[in-house]
């Protein structure tokens, strides 16, 4: 069995263990499979970047190097949690809307890292988008 089919067998193990914990704890189940399908692609995302970038998903580094990354991380995960919690629904859709909220957060996260490593990999960003062109005057 090759990385790859063993990342998406997992993927699909979480996505349907997630689904049927919460449909177990009795969430709405629009909500369970909302969220089943988050942790699906969540899973095949962190997958991929396993597989095609290894070193960028190391946490052998100081957390000083992601310092703003982490600050952002934090922040939305707190709103997150505080947002849920203000809502007065079942704890079953509490933990169903915290699924789905924090996995879409963190496949926003790796899609955004994902485009932007393997921008820089193919050479289609060469680094200077921003910066200026002095004129020939």
């Amino acid at each position: 069995m090759t990385r790859t089919t063993r990342h998406r067998a997992l993927s699909v193990a979480l996505g349907l263990g997630s689904g049927a914990g919460l449909w177990w704890l009795g969430t709405d189940p629009v909500l369970t499979t909302a969220a089943g399908i988050s942790v699906l692609v969540l899973g095949l995302i962190g997958g991929r970047l396993v597989r095609d970038h290894p070193d960028y998903a190391s946490v052998g580094r100081s957390w000083r190097d992601n310092g703003w990354s982490a600050a952002g991380q934090a922040f939305v995960v707190l709103v997150a949690f505080q947002a849920v919690y203000a809502v007065s629904v079942s704890f079953a859709d509490r933990v169903g809307l915290l699924v789905v909220v924090i996995a879409t957060f963190m496949i926003g996260y790796f899609a955004g890292g994902l485009d932007a490593l393997e921008r820089d990999s193919t050479g289609t960003g060469d680094g200077q988008a921003d910066a200026v062109v002095s004129a020939d005057d």
